[in-house]
């Protein structure tokens, strides 16, 4: 239910670019989400109760790899799972204490993520990979971040309601564990601000606001 943040946030704050508490510092293993706006919390209990994910949560973690192997196998999982809209990720290349931030929500473990993902947005939804590149960092225990630079588009599950998105673009950034080569934090950025997200899902011919992202010229997944 966490995930209908992704619409209502962007009516409560700005645009905030990076941020979120430094991936280093873990709470105790488990499943939970934290909101920052109690209006989210609130629209949270529009979502769908139920979810049709078929995913093994016992698969082994994916070996050790550098972060360039890294890079190359989340982009590949991306562009033929669309995980961003879909929720069906790939367990595997995930660490247990994964944890999620953006400017409403904080969420802890994959599970939750990836369920709340699958009822927010309805099964026409699109996350078109633009490109992914590899940065260093100078974070403890962080081998390099992912940043995966996508296109969102398709429609959002509240209550009876199936809200149009204009398309807009995401800036994932994917923390990549220094031990595993696991994703192991995640925090997303937008290319136009909140208020701009939630009135062109609700009023979409006011003039004033942004146009809506181009299309993404496809490759086939490697």
């Amino acid at each position: 239910k966490v995930w209908v943040v992704l619409i209502a946030s962007r009516a409560a704050c700005a645009l905030r670019v990076g941020g979120g508490r430094d991936p280093r510092v873990r709470l105790a293993r488990r499943e939970t989400e934290e909101y920052v706006n109690p209006v989210t919390a609130a629209v949270s209990q529009l979502l769908p109760s139920s979810t049709s994910l078929e995913i093994d949560w016992s698969k082994a973690k994916a070996a050790k790899v550098s972060p360039s192997e890294a890079l190359d196998r989340l982009e590949a999982g991306l562009r033929a799972k669309e995980w961003f809209v879909t929720g069906d990720i790939l367990p595997e290349l995930f660490a247990d204490e994964f944890l999620f931030e953006d400017p409403d929500v904080r969420i802890e473990g994959v599970e939750a993520y990836a369920t709340g993902v699958s009822r927010l947005f309805d099964s026409g939804s699109r996350a078109q990979i633009i490109n992914a590149t590899l940065a260093e960092t100078d974070l403890a225990g962080i081998a390099a971040i992912v940043t995966v630079t996508w296109r969102l588009s398709g429609r959002v599950n509240i209550g009876p309601l199936r809200l149009e998105l204009k398309p807009y673009v995401v800036y994932t950034d994917l923390h990549l564990r220094d031990s595993d080569s696991l994703v192991v934090y995640q925090v997303d950025r937008f290319s136009i601000p909140s208020w701009d997200i939630l009135l062109s899902a609700v009023a979409p011919w006011l003039p004033f606001l942004a146009p809506p992202a181009p299309p993404v010229e496809e490759a086939a997944a490697p």
